[in-house]
């Protein structure tokens, strides 16, 4: 019971997350049925390859993504690069890509990350298109207060992630009286029995016949520097989250990659939304490998039984608001500019940092501070 109660309520509020990030696929054109079918694939590899990461809905991708409104293009875009994941994980080149690039890049690129995932919260707050003064400053104080009372627990992130969302849904759905604007979702529940014949008759299950043109491939290419940036940075901060519990853990990023990219095969040719490694409190709770399954499987299963509309009438994606700042700038960003590995080559690291930070982008950060160390390098200018 010590570690039954942490470890469900990892993987009960991050399915909420997932949920939230279902509901923003849909909105932009993507369908949830053969996303439930990939989920269940991806359940399926984590598992046998021992992963901490889930594979689920990751905003940055999906938006990415959706920029490419003619669905031919864009599945086209999101084959090929799920063909260069598939290639990036069998040849082992992320592996290459993260020890070539050295402990002081990844240190500050890990910073800059988290920089990032802090102002997503903060956007989540007092952004005017996405964001809820209320809802999103009352997720930030009880995770700030939360986090301050658990220290010491190994489970603190979880206790973190728990606690914020559900005092903010609480809020939301009692004291305001609210529920989520599901807007042209309301409606849709893709519905339907997913273990009878007519199910599988759908349009949902449709092959969509790819277009390659120069639009999808320069959509491609983005989509590949945005997903390696994914894999490594997220992935690293849930391995170091599931070693801060005292768990000898690595998360391979080879594997990692090399499951983005199968999965997608599954549900994108129909039309899916593609599937990245997101932060998952998870990997903080007892049992990360298994919590990561259950995640996965939980909203396989949600998605193919056409139940993902209906629930998050009552989730206001702010909610993760306070956990976003909590992860972010406590657990990843003091993290890694605290770590020995920052200060050694600060000239990299720092340059690295900021441009992960300013472009949201951190393969780009990754290239900024390989570039800026070789060069430097070559004339002589740093060590």
């Amino acid at each position: 019971m010590q570690y039954l109660f942490p470890f469900v309520l990892g993987v009960v509020f991050v399915v909420i997350n997932g949920l939230t990030q279902l509901a923003f696929a849909q909105s932009q054109g993507f369908k949830l049925k053969p996303t439930g079918l990939a989920f269940i694939v991806a359940a399926g590899m984590s598992l046998f390859l021992g992963s901490v990461t889930p594979i689920s809905g990751q905003s940055a991708m999906i938006a990415l993504a959706g920029r490419t409104d003619e669905e031919r293009q864009r599945v086209a875009a999101l084959l090929i690069a799920a063909v260069a994941s598939t290639v990036l994980g069998l040849t082992g080149a992320v592996s290459i890509v993260v020890n070539f690039a050295g402990l002081s890049v990844m240190a500050g690129m890990m910073a800059g990350v988290g920089l990032m995932l802090a102002q997503v919260g903060v956007d989540f707050i007092i952004d005017k298109k996405k964001g809820d003064k209320a809802v999103g400053f009352i997720s930030l104080a009880s995770a700030l207060v939360i986090f301050g009372l658990t220290n010491g627990s190994p489970h603190r992130l979880v206790y973190t992630v728990a606690g914020s969302v559900a005092i903010s849904t609480v809020y939301f759905l009692f004291v305001q009286g609210r529920r989520v604007d599901l807007g042209i979702l309301e409606g849709q529940s893709e519905s339907g029995k997913f273990w009878t014949k007519a199910y599988w008759q759908t349009a949902d299950w449709t092959l969509v016949k790819p277009l390659v043109t120069p639009k999808a491939i320069l959509s491609a290419l983005a989509l590949i520097c945005l997903g390696i940036g994914i894999v490594t940075s997220f992935g690293t901060v849930n391995q170091n989250m599931a070693r801060g519990q005292g768990l000898d853990i690595t998360q391979n990023m080879d594997t990692l990659i090399l499951t983005t990219g199968v999965v997608d095969f599954v549900g994108v040719i129909f039309g899916g939304m593609p599937l990245e490694p997101i932060i998952s409190g998870t990997a903080a709770a007892p049992w990360p490998i298994w919590g990561a399954f259950a995640v996965m499987l939980v909203l396989g299963l949600l998605s193919l039984g056409g139940l993902v509309t209906k629930i998050c009438k009552y989730m206001p994606v702010q909610s993760i608001a306070g956990f976003l700042v909590v992860i972010g700038f406590y657990s990843t960003f003091l993290v890694n500019v605290r770590n020995p590995n920052f200060s050694a080559d600060i000239q990299t690291s720092a340059i690295a940092m900021g441009v992960t930070a300013l472009t949201k982008n951190p393969f780009i950060g990754l290239a900024a501070g390989i570039s800026v160390r070789y060069v430097g390098a070559f004339f002589g200018i740093m060590v």
